[in-house]
C-alpha cells in the first residue's frame, strides 16, 4: 500500500493525483490509498478528462487497487466553499496537514508501505495552524527524528542541501564543522539504502572561487574542508570541496552520484533547470518512506488541466520499491 494525500487542495495535487492514477500500468506497481476529501478529487475530474470512480474506505485493509477505481480513505475536515483555488488559504493548509499527518501515522504504524505527497503550500500550511518551514520539518517532528535530510534523485543528477528553508544571511552560521560532518554521513547511509554501494559525495563550496584562501570568507577553511577530512576518515567517499559554479559538470562527467550544496538555491538552481519534471524528492533521517515532488502548489494553472504529472508518477514509482537510482558506480553497478 502507498498512501496519497491530495497535497494543498487549492494547487494542482488533486489533478495530477488523478492523471496519475487514471494509468492502468501504475496498478501493477502498488496499491495506491488516497488519504482526502471525495469531493475535492470530483471537482477535477472534468480538467483530466476523466470519470475514474471514488470508493470510500475506512481501513487501508480494504483497498482493492483496482484500475479505474480510486480507493479513498476520508481524511481531514474540508467543506466546499471554504477556499479558493490558486490562492493560500488556511482551511486548504489545514486539510494538507491533517492528510500528511493521517498518512504519516499510517506508515509508523506499518499500514502502508510508503508515504507520497504531492506539492503543499507552506504558507497556507502555517495558516492552518501546522508551523513548520516546511513539509520535511513537519515530518520529522511528528516521526520524531532527530534529523531529516531531503534528497533529490534526477535521471542523471542528485542533489542534496546542508540547510534548506533559512534566510541566506543565516547560512554561514549553519554550516559548522560538525553539522556538515552529520550531513554527510547521514547522505552515505541513505544512498546506500537506495542502491549505491559506495557513494561518491561531490561537495559544494559556499564562497565564490573555493574562498580565495580565506579573502571571500573562511567557511571552507574551518568548517568545510575539515568536515569532508572526518567523513573520510570513517570510510565515506566525499570529494572537494568544489566551486559552487562549476560543481554539476563533474556529475555530469561521471565523477560522482551526487552533489552536496550548502544552501538550498545554491544547487537547486542548477538542477532544476537539468531534472526539473524527472526529481524525486525522498526524506533521508526518517522511520518511514517518505517521498514528494520537487515542485509547488502552482496555484497559475490550478483547474486548467496542463499540470504535468510526470514528477508526481516518478516520485511513486519510488514509493513502491521500484526507482533506480540515476547514476552509477565506477563499477557499473548501482
Amino acid at each position: 500500500f502507498v498512501a496519497i494525500t491530495l497535497g494543498d487542495p487549492a494547487g494542482i495535487g488533486p489533478e495530477i493525483t488523478l492523471k496519475v492514477l487514471k494509468k492502468r500500468e501504475i496498478y501493477d506497481l502498488c496499491v495506491p490509498v488516497v488519504l482526502g476529501a471525495p469531493w475535492v478529487l470530483q471537482e477535477h475530474m472534468p480538467a483530466v478528462r476523466e470519470s475514474l470512480k471514488v470508493r470510500i474506505i475506512h481501513d487501508v485493509k480494504e483497498a482493492l487497487g483496482v484500475y479505474g477505481t480510486i480507493d479513498l480513505l476520508e481524511t481531514g475536515s474540508l467543506s466546499p466553499g471554504t477556499f479558493l483555488k490558486g490562492e493560500v488559504s488556511a482551511a486548504a493548509g489545514l486539510f494538507s496537514g491533517q492528510c500528511l499527518e493521517s498518512a504519516v501515522s499510517l506508515a509508523l504504524r506499518g499500514e502502508v508501505y510508503s508515504v507520497l505527497l504531492p506539492p503543499i503550500n507552506k504558507q497556507s500550511l502555517n495558516a492552518g495552524g501546522y508551523h513548520f518551514a516546511g513539509w520535511a520539518e513537519m515530518v520529522k517532528h511528528m516521526t520524531g527524528a532527530q534529523d531529516a535530510l531531503p534528497v533529490l534523485i534526477g535521471e542523471r543528477y542528485n542533489l542534496a542541501r546542508v540547510t534548506t528553508h533559512v534566510s541566506l544571511r543565516q547560512v554561514p552560521d549553519l554550516i559548522p564543522r560538525e553539522r556538515v560532518r552529520k550531513v554527510i554521513l547521514m547522505l552515505d547511509q541513505s544512498l546506500k539504502a537506495i542502491g549505491y554501494k559506495r557513494p561518491r559525495i561531490a561537495v559544494s563550496c559556499l564562497n565564490p572561487h573555493f574562498g580565495e584562501g580565506g579573502l571571500f570568507g573562511r567557511e571552507e577553511i574551518d568548517s568545510i574542508i575539515p568536515a569532508i577530512e572526518d567523513v573520510r576518515e570513517e570510510g565515506v567517499e566525499a570529494l572537494g570541496p568544489f566551486p559552487g559554479d562549476t560543481i554539476f559538470l563533474g556529475m555530469r562527467d561521471g565523477n560522482y552520484d551526487i552533489v552536496l550544496s550548502m544552501y538550498h538555491d545554491h544547487g537547486g538552481a542548477a538542477i532544476k533547470l537539468l531534472e526539473f519534471g524527472h526529481l524525486v524528492n525522498f526524506l533521508a533521517g526518517v522511520p518511514i518512506r517518505i517521498f514528494s515532488v520537487a515542485h509547488g502548489t502552482a496555484f497559475d494553472i490550478v483547474g486548467k488541466g496542463i499540470a504535468d504529472a510526470g514528477n508526481l508518477e516518478r516520485s511513486l514509482r519510488f514509493a513502491s520499491g521500484v526507482g533506480i537510482p540515476a547514476c552509477r558506480s565506477r563499477s557499473g553497478q548501482r
